[in-house]
């Protein structure tokens, strides 16, 4: 499956709303103190996930400035259908994609060394596409995101694997394939 790659990308995102800065399940967002002080996230491999904060999340909550995004069924499978032509369109590879109501992961090979912008390229179309599905404008996706290097195989295998162990997996990218779960 991952193949003699030299290195890959686990991106991942989140639905718009669904997993706000200061959840109690964790976050790697910044977080801020009832006197205005911001402290900096860490969103660094190895580094656990911030614990919920009392005062960021009802904050977060209250900044929001659009209805919270839950996928369906249909939603996902247009996200995995974006996400297989935005890595076409640019010789990119998708070994295994996940898509649930509220985040999608991609591990991705092929591309270039800049996560951001690999990130950047699969969030715009699906946006677009999710939004022409719709019918109408709306923000899918939360901004940012987090862009973990795989730096070899062993690497990417293991980011593959935990893509594939996800629970709630609506569609699915295998190998350039959508797949739809029921």
């Amino acid at each position: 499956m991952a193949d003699e790659r030299e290195f890959g990308w686990l991106i991942t995102w989140t639905c718009y709303g669904t997993w706000l800065p200061g959840d109690p399940r964790g976050h790697v967002s910044d977080t801020f103190r009832p006197d205005g002080a911001r402290v900096p996230k860490h969103n660094v491999p190895g580094t656990p996930y911030a614990g919920g904060d009392d005062y960021t999340h009802p904050r977060a909550r209250r900044r929001q400035r659009g209805p919270t995004v839950a996928l369906n069924r249909e939603q996902a499978v247009v996200v995995a259908e974006g996400l297989v032509r935005a890595a076409n369109e640019r010789g990119w590879w998708i070994l295994r994609a996940a898509v649930m109501w509220n985040h999608v992961h991609v591990v991705i090979v092929d591309g270039p060394p800049d996560g951001p912008s690999v990130r950047r390229a699969l969030k715009g179309p699906t946006q677009a596409r999710l939004s022409q599905h719709a019918g109408g404008p709306r923000r899918w996706w939360t901004r940012g995101g987090s862009d973990r290097y795989l730096p070899d195989q062993r690497a990417i295998q293991s980011a593959v694997d935990y893509v594939a162990r996800q629970h709630g997996i609506l569609a699915e990218v295998i190998d350039m394939e959508v797949v739809e779960h029921t």
